[in-house]
């Protein structure tokens, strides 16, 4: 991809990324009724909000004529898709649940990928009015929800106790969490909703993220790209290699990733 054409599809999930959020803030407003929340047939949660936040990130998007995998609509076959050399991959609204109970941790999940995995990634958290945003050869930035963006930068200290972010689901044991190398000793344990692991990553709150639950690509994917943008790889817990993407059922199951070396 150009460096033209790169600049300007981070600039549009950004911005994507923002409209989306404030959809989301606007529908916190309304009455459940109003939201028209329903099961899908995996029984998560979905409602008007996840819908309109899908609506206008696709209209942003789809200006650059780059094909778009979003979790509130279909998904073409993997045959249709398997060649694509570059798609969007939108999680509208990360953490419906949370949404529901007006509680923090929805996020808005927006990444760009080619062959090799995401190469950029956009998660906005409506609640504190910050996106976090970073891409392949241009790093990692924080922004307002309306674009405004601050660089970063990152202390290169990595000290004990490590930091290990999980989710609040997560029924596994400490020692099964670790990547290799790591001991039960050197780590201490929070959990943080969604996208927002990773986030905290790359931010230098946390070092390490684990999970060995299934998340969809959807999930992971913007974070992926945010760690990716600072050097830093997000691996399957079974291969222990690079988490690969556009599979055919569009699972990640178990992942994990580590600032100790």
């Amino acid at each position: 991809m150009s460096e033209k054409l790169l600049e300007e599809a981070l600039n549009l999930s950004i911005k994507a990324g923002g409209a989306g959020a404030r959809v989301l803030l606007l529908a916190l407003e309304s009455s459940d009724d109003e939201l028209h929340i329903k099961s899908k047939e995996d029984g998560t949660l979905v409602s008007d909000a996840d819908y309109a936040s899908d609506k206008i990130i696709t209209e942003i998007l789809s200006p650059l004529g780059i094909p778009i995998l979003s979790e509130e609509a279909i998904i073409p076959s993997f045959e249709d898709r398997k060649d694509w050399p570059y798609y969007f991959l939108i999680d509208p609204l990360d953490g419906t649940e949370s949404f529901l109970k007006n509680r923090s941790g929805f996020t808005v999940n927006i990444a760009l990928c080619d062959a090799t995995g995401p190469i950029i990634g956009v998660v906005a958290d409506p609640l504190s009015n910050i996106i976090y945003a970073g891409a392949i050869r241009k790093g990692f930035s924080i922004c307002q929800l309306d674009g405004t963006c601050i660089k970063t930068i990152h202390s290169s200290t990595i000290q004990k106790p490590y930091r290990l972010v999980t989710s609040w689901d997560e029924k596994a044991v400490l020692e099964d969490l670790l990547p290799p190398g790591i001991h039960t000793a050197d780590v201490i344990t929070s959990p943080v909703s969604g996208a927002l692991k990773f986030c905290k990553i790359a931010l230098g709150e946390a070092e390490i993220h684990s999970r060995t639950g299934t998340y969809m690509e959807w999930d992971c994917a913007a974070g992926d790209a945010i760690l990716r943008s600072i050097g830093l790889d997000v691996y399957d817990r079974h291969t222990h290699s690079r988490l690969r993407y556009n599979s055919e059922d569009l699972k990640v199951n178990g992942l994990y990733t580590s600032k100790v070396k």
